[in-house]
């Protein structure tokens, strides 16, 4: 806390009655450059940590809204704020954090397996990819080749037209009509034993074909991709654009904070309050009551009969230093509406982002069930968002820049008499 002001003390009026009265000396000088509070170590050590975010999406919905003018406008006011809401946050996001990184190093060795699987998978299907080509039952590469080369098959076209053009040219290899390839195809994509019995019932003939091309792979099939890949590609493609665009707003708002160099917005407005501070109506009228809460101290000095320590101070020096206070809070609303206008402004570009990076996180949560928990898109969307996870104290970082607002401190409003022997 800011140190206190005891002015017109018995002792030291009568030892020093010059000091008052320098022309450079004013009771409210230096009050902006101390303005600025932490609270002490022993202070932080005694709050508790919240609840421990077990994922991104708690994180998200457990993390503070950026404070208002009330919580912050004074010392008494922000202590109470940290200590109830702010600091076990923090803490519990630190220990967050301290999960995460661990997480991260298990999804790490996840993906290490999963990498090595899909390797040997990517092998075998090919090794069964040409295992049918050589039969005759698929389209070689060269093939396809020839068909996007010819203009038929385009990026822009749809899974049905490129289907369709297909058709077109490998329905033969079968020996059924187009219509029936495109049947055929799409009821294994939907249901690859219904298309089997379908075959076994139909098309015998192709049946054994397709059997004999594939029985060397026991349970693998002709189209071994995960039905939930797409999902994953496109959960995986929005996370990247979300690191993006964080990156960009964190270093964006990060030239604005006070823990950076340069000459941010914050540092520009410290500024501006510490040069206008002495000047400001509030200072003028707190420095006028103050030089007749002098006069009255030493008038009331004069009066009293016993010398000796510890008098209280009378209940108008209470009054006159509440009046003190609260010109001090009016000063600290009026610039706290500014300070928090900075930290509102990233506060509304970051958080959006990060709560959509745990939407998706929880897409491709309920996507890993549905299926192989071990298959490497879902591990390696799971490896971003524990990546993305580590953004999180400058995803904060405008809640504690509000909290750091440096509201000038109030002032004793009782003091006694100090008798020096």
């Amino acid at each position: 806390m800011k140190r206190t002001f005891f002015l017109a003390l018995a002792a030291v009026v009568l030892a020093m009655p010059s000091m008052a009265q320098e022309e450079d000396w004013h009771y409210t000088q230096g009050w902006m450059p101390n303005a600025f509070y932490t609270p002490s170590a022993s202070d932080l050590a005694d709050m508790k940590a919240g609840p421990t975010p077990k994922d991104i999406s708690e994180l998200v919905a457990k993390m503070p809204a950026v404070p208002t003018v009330e919580q912050i406008y004074s010392i008494e006011a922000k202590e109470k704020a940290i200590r109830a809401i702010y600091e076990p946050y923090q803490k519990s996001l630190y220990a967050a954090m301290e999960q995460n990184a661990k997480e991260g190093m298990n999804v790490d060795r996840r993906m290490q397996a999963a990498g090595k699987k899909q390797q040997a998978s990517n092998k075998q299907a090919m090794a069964q990819y040409q295992s049918n080509v050589d039969a005759g039952l698929m389209p070689s590469q060269q093939e396809m080749m020839a068909l996007y080369m010819s203009g038929e098959i385009t990026e822009n076209m749809s899974e049905a037209q490129m289907m369709d053009v297909m058709a077109g040219h490998f329905a033969a290899k079968w020996g059924v009509s187009k219509q029936e390839y495109i049947k055929i195809i799409n009821m294994a994509q939907k249901n690859e034993k219904q298309a089997e019995a379908y075959l076994k019932s139909n098309h015998p003939d192709l049946y054994n074909r397709l059997y004999a091309a594939n029985v060397q792979y026991g349970d693998s099939n002709v189209h071994p991709d995960d039905p939930r890949t797409p999902a994953f590609d496109r959960i995986s493609e929005e996370l990247m654009k979300a690191q993006e665009n964080l990156t960009e707003v964190i270093n964006a708002y990060g030239n604005n904070t006070i823990y950076t160099g340069g000459v941010p917005e914050y540092t520009v407005l410290f500024q501006q309050m510490e040069k206008e501070w002495n000047n400001s109506p509030e200072a003028k009228q707190i420095e006028a009551i103050e030089e007749a809460l002098r006069k009255r101290i030493d008038a009331w000095y004069l009066t009293l009969k016993d010398l000796k320590s510890d008098i209280p101070y009378p209940a108008w020096f209470t009054e006159e230093r509440q009046k003190e206070n609260a010109l001090i809070d009016q000063w600290n609303r009026r610039w706290a509406t500014k300070w928090l206008k900075i930290a509102q402004e990233g506060d509304k570009k970051l958080r959006p982002i990060y709560a959509h990076v745990a939407k998706l996180d929880a897409e491709n949560e309920q996507l890993g069930k549905q299926g192989d928990s071990e298959e490497f898109h879902y591990l390696a969307n799971k490896k971003l968002v524990t990546s993305l996870f580590g953004y999180a104290l400058q995803v904060y970082m405008p809640v504690n820049d509000a909290i750091s607002f440096p509201a000038i401190e109030h002032v004793e409003t009782t003091g006694y008499t100090i008798i020096e022997k």
